[in-house]
């Protein structure tokens, strides 16, 4: 995946590959029935045993629905692949979730090494430019503080791909990325997050 190579070179805090939602899981997405069981995964593991645990983890969550499972497993697999290829990662952690609400309303820098977010269904996550970024009002709960200009927010997709570096990466302490989940639409139904990180310590 061009381009998300460039999360490594020490002046970068975020790599965004702009790519459409795969032709299968867009399909999936748009029956939004299969999801209504599905509780989320969370798990450990490694870009070589994905695709096997994730199929497992799926059906235990209740995503029976064999073409959205099969669907998100392949994509799923193959982004932890390549998020392990780029960050040198070892073991892996995994969530698949929907986020009903606002989840994390306000600006904010992670504290992780990279983080890799995709949203499969619904708006995608805001996040700003680092000279578009109060960080002194970072942890305020004031989101118009933190945002030194609102016309530069950028918004993700559903489908695109962010490398996002936090603060625990290397080099990088107060420099991590600065995001926050897009407010939600209570009419849409939940989103459908995936975010892989490095294994906690």
């Amino acid at each position: 995946m061009a381009g998300l190579e460039r999360i490594r070179c020490p002046a970068v805090t975020v790599a965004i590959l702009e790519r459409p939602l795969p032709s299968d899981v867009a399909g999936a997405m748009a029956r939004p029935a299969h999801l209504r069981r599905f509780a989320g995964i969370r798990l450990e593991t490694t870009a070589r045993r994905a695709r096997a645990e994730l199929a497992g983890a799926f059906a235990e969550a209740g995503l029976n629905g064999a073409p959205v499972r099969d669907a998100l497993v392949r994509d799923v697999a193959r982004l932890a692949d390549v998020f392990a290829g780029i960050t040198g990662a070892a073991t892996l952690r995994v969530r698949l979730e929907p986020v009903p609400g606002d989840g994390c309303k306000y600006f904010h820098a992670d504290s992780v090494g990279i983080r890799l977010l995709c949203t499969y269904r619904g708006p995608g996550t805001w996040w700003l430019p680092d000279d578009a970024v109060e960080r002194a009002a970072l942890g305020s709960g004031d989101n118009a503080a933190v945002v030194r200009d609102p016309a530069r927010i950028q918004v993700l997709a559903a489908g695109h791909v962010a490398l996002l570096k936090g603060d625990a990466w290397p080099g990088n302490r107060g420099r991590g990325a600065v995001h926050r989940s897009p407010p939600a639409d209570r009419g849409a139904g939940p989103r459908l997050l995936l975010s892989i990180d490095h294994e906690t310590d």
